[in-house]
């Protein structure tokens, strides 16, 4: 059974290489970590990552 990284890590990337700072599975746990901790938005999850 996949981890949820593991399943994250295998979601293809469609950004440009231009302007990458962090890879595709990082970026979608904090929106879905940020998420369930009731944060909402990319100002509010901005925060939450940091």
């Amino acid at each position: 059974m996949l981890s949820l990284i593991e399943k994250l890590k295998q979601v293809n990337d469609f950004r440009k290489d231009k302007g990458k700072r962090h890879p595709l599975w990082i970026v979608l746990l904090v929106i879905i970590l940020g998420t369930m901790l009731g944060y909402s938005g990319y100002r509010e999850l901005g925060e939450f990552a940091k």
